[in-house]
């Protein structure tokens, strides 16, 4: 018979009748307390033998869990944990202590307690945080697995559920928690997309039959990526602009544009850059890029006159190389003022000479070529942009001697349709006398630009004057006087006749000699190289010849000078002495340091040393001061006194021999030295309107002043030439050699500008300059209030006015006075 015992309100016991073996079974409740989980053995036999009371009980064998004293029976562990009793059991097991009593008899009691399970334990996840990869696009449905969750308890109190802690609308569309036999999966309900979001958090806690809850499983779900998208740039084009200069004041580390693309893909977001550029080779290609940050750099020195303008591409790709996209670039390269202008010469083909080197232009010229004759042109070119370089502008640096003027000008008379280029004409300055000094010129041509900073360039231009067989020879005197005697032999020397050829080439200066036909060639012969006459025929009568001379240049027979010569025969016994020469001419310059001699008159004595000879000056007495004096016994003649060519050019004056009738005549030619300044006629300033308008002209160049200057210097000492004080204004203005002042260049010019010119004459050996100059204001006919001229007449207006005040204020003190004292 089997029966049931309650202890302690939860303990069941279950009691059968025995005979030899009776079993005991409890169903104690866990965590009962230990003090109440003792038994008395005979109690729970009373009723299933009738000799219980005389059984003496002994354990089988010792025991972990009870313990046995006398009749009492004793759980002896500190906790009933049913978990901990059975840990090794299924959830589905029953959990129990057995126990074999011995008595002394035969019968064995089997002690058995059941432990019925209590919901103490929460459910709990071995691991918190499992991470999950799960590829985008995945299907529908697609179930991946999940750690589950424990709990000891039995099955009465076993995990009865999962569920999202963190349950929002977003996962709910998304994920489900799905348990199958035993396990725990995540369902996907929706399809997954990285570019939308590319993690998800899920927190997910099991809930046991009890209502207990487990700790949080935190899931942490990365989207895995497909390379569905190609690199996006944030701009169609990318266009900027540097100067040619960037290296030159930046690192070639500064990059010069960040090129920036954007790939849409989760997670391949690494970019590389890459040039592609078909048009240039790599090693000279100038830009470079930084394949993972896309910046550009220069690598390479830009030109802006090599190439103004790039363009190429830029690849951006994934680091698989699947996609990729392409953009292109835009460099524009600004330009620098890194050129200096060139200087082209082109000399007409008539100046040219045969040979000429690649550093200097030589010019050839004659000395008579007309001024202002074009004798070529230059061109000045700069490569450099018109942006850069709005104009261009040529002058003569240095002109070589500087003891004359220059032989040629710059006359910017050709338009051009381009800011990159201006044309000169290069004209002759002034008429050019090689027997003046004008030789060879050394001429530096400078242009120059307007950039920032203004750069130039030299050009070195050699002119020289070609002498022209344009001289007469001209002797020395016109009338020539020999006396010899009548004996004379045969070859004898009568004297000789000379004549100059002022050409300055000396194959120009060479002179033939010659006897007018029939005349006595008979008796007299001369030579033709040197103006020896010589007897041919001795005559042996006292008598008188007359002949011509001829002085012929020997390359232009055109060109010839004619003396009369007379030969007086005489005899010795009856000869009175003679002036050699009827005629004397004698040239000095004037303004020398006096006393200095000027010359010597020679008397023909007969060859009688004997004769006494003096000579006597005759002069006009109207002279207050004469300036020479005369040597009586030598005949040489000085100047005692300063002479001036501008206040007497030539002297006049007769030499006589003392009791002799003979006598001669001396002509002094004051040669002119350049010893005055250029003077300008007109007043010193002048105002000039005009308007720089196109509308009110047919041409650019616009008339604005003449301007004249007298020098009373003799050839070209008295040549004036006009000069700006400003090498400025030549940009602007040109001046003529007739002091024309014309306005030629209306680009940028701002009115009014105060022209101030100089004058200048081309005397020898040096030039002098006018010690005052001319002002001349041009102003804008629109603009007249900003002329220095209004300016002044209202600063004078405004003075008169003030003074007139004044004036009224102090006679009205004075009246008040008066009438104060009268009354």
């Amino acid at each position: 018979m089997q029966f049931y015992i309650y202890l302690f309100l939860f303990p069941i016991m279950f009691a059968y009748d025995c005979q030899d073996i009776c079993n005991i079974t409890l169903s104690i409740t866990e965590n009962t307390l230990v003090e109440k989980l003792t038994w008395n053995l005979l109690d729970l036999l009373s009723n299933r033998t009738s000799l219980y009371e005389y059984l003496q009980f002994s354990l089988s064998k010792p025991s972990n869990e009870f313990e046995l004293n006398s009749t009492i029976l004793k759980y002896r562990l500190l906790e009933l944990d049913r978990e901990k009793i059975c840990q090794n059991i299924s959830i589905n097991d029953e959990c129990s202590l057995q126990l074999e009593i011995f008595t002394q008899t035969s019968i064995i009691i089997i002690f058995k307690m059941i432990i019925i399970d209590e919901n103490d334990w929460k459910p709990f996840f071995s691991q918190e945080y499992i991470h999950l990869n799960i590829q985008e696009n995945r299907a529908i449905n697609y179930r991946i697995q999940l750690p589950i969750a424990y709990d000891y308890d039995s099955m009465k109190y076993n995990i009865d559920h999962y569920e999202f802690l963190n349950n929002t609308d977003e996962i709910e569309r998304i994920f489900q928690i799905e348990e199958f036999h035993g396990e725990l999966r995540l369902k996907l309900i929706k399809k997954l997309d990285c570019e939308s979001k590319n993690n998800y958090q899920l927190y997910i806690i099991a809930i046991d039959k009890g209502g207990f809850k487990s700790n949080i499983l935190h899931v942490n779900i990365t989207v895995g990526d497909l390379n569905e998208y190609q690199p996006r740039f944030t701009q169609r084009i990318y266009h900027t602009s540097i100067p040619e200069n960037f290296l030159t004041i930046n690192s070639s580390l500064s990059p010069i544009l960040q090129i920036i693309a954007i790939d849409d893909d989760c997670y391949d977001k690494t970019i590389l850059y890459t040039i592609l550029n078909n048009d240039m080779p790599n090693d000279i290609f100038p830009f470079e890029i930084d394949k993972y940050t896309g910046s550009i750099r220069v690598k390479h020195k830009l030109d802006y006159e090599t190439i103004s303008t790039y363009r190429f591409r830029v690849k951006a790709s994934n680091l698989d190389h699947i996609t990729s996209s392409i953009v292109p670039i835009v460099i524009d390269i600004l330009d620098r003022n890194d050129n200096q202008p060139s200087i082209q010469i082109n000399i007409l083909n008539e100046y040219k000479p045969m040979e000429n080197n690649d550093e200097d232009v030589i010019i050839n010229i004659n000395e008579h070529i007309h001024p202002g004759q074009v004798i070529g042109t230059i061109l000045i070119r700069d490569i450099d942009s018109a942006m850069i370089n709005y104009r261009l502008s040529l002058k003569i640096l240095s002109c070589f001697p500087l003891t004359v003027s220059c032989p040629i000008d710059l006359d910017s008379e050709i338009e051009n349709n381009t800011f990159s280029s201006t044309t000169y004409i290069i004209r002759t300055s002034r008429q050019l006398n090689s027997e003046q000094g004008d030789e060879t010129f050394i001429i530096i041509l400078e242009a120059s630009d307007y950039g920032n900073p203004s750069l130039s360039s030299q050009r070195r231009l050699i002119v020289h004057v070609n002498d022209e067989n344009d001289c007469v020879p001209k002797f020395t005197q016109s009338n020539y006087q020999f006396r010899l005697s009548h004996l004379s032999p045969v070859d004898f020397l009568i004297g000789q006749v000379h004549a100059n050829d002022d050409d300055h080439s000396p194959n120009y200066r060479l002179i033939q000699y010659k006897l007018l036909e029939d005349n006595n060639q008979d008796i007299i012969r001369i030579d033709e190289n040197n103006g020896y006459l010589f007897i041919a025929k001795q005559s042996l009568l006292e008598t008188t010849f007359n002949l011509t001379v001829l002085a012929i240049d020997r390359h232009n027979h055109s060109l010839y000078d004619q003396a009369n010569v007379q030969i007086i025969l005489f005899d010795t016994t009856k000869c009175t002495a003679m002036f050699r020469q009827t005629i004397y001419i004698f040239n000095t310059t004037e303004h020398q340091t006096t006393p200095y001699e000027i010359g010597q008159v020679n008397v023909d004595d007969c060859g009688l040393s004997s004769i006494p000879i003096s000579y006597h000056l005759m002069h006009d007495n109207s002279l207050s001061l004469f300036p020479f004096i005369l040597d009586s016994h030598s005949g040489t003649i000085k100047v005692i006194s300063e002479l001036d060519r501008e206040i007497q050019s030539s002297y006049k004056f007769y030499i006589h021999l003392f009791n002799s009738t003979s006598q001669t005549e001396v002509h002094i030619n004051i040669l002119d030295q350049n010893d005055h300044y250029p003077i300008f006629d007109d007043i010193h300033e002048q105002y000039i309107y005009i308007s720089t308008h196109q509308y009110y002209h047919q041409t650019n160049k616009r008339f604005i002043a003449h301007v004249h200057a007298t020098d009373p210097d003799d050839d070209i000492n008295g040549l004036v030439n006009y000069y700006f004080t400003h090498k400025e204004h030549y940009d602007y203005f040109h001046i003529y050699s007739n002091g024309s002042i014309i306005l030629y260049n209306l680009f940028d010019i701002h009115l009014p500008i105060t022209l101030e010119m100089y004058a200048r004459d081309q005397g020898y050996p040096e030039a002098l300059r006018s010690k005052d100059t001319v002002i001349i204001y041009v102003c804008d006919i629109f603009k007249q209030n900003e002329c220095p001229s209004n300016k002044l007449r209202r600063n004078f207006y405004l003075g008169s006015i003030i003074i007139m005040i004044c004036v009224v204020l102090f006679l009205l003190i004075i009246i008040l006075c008066i009438i104060w004292n009268l009354f």
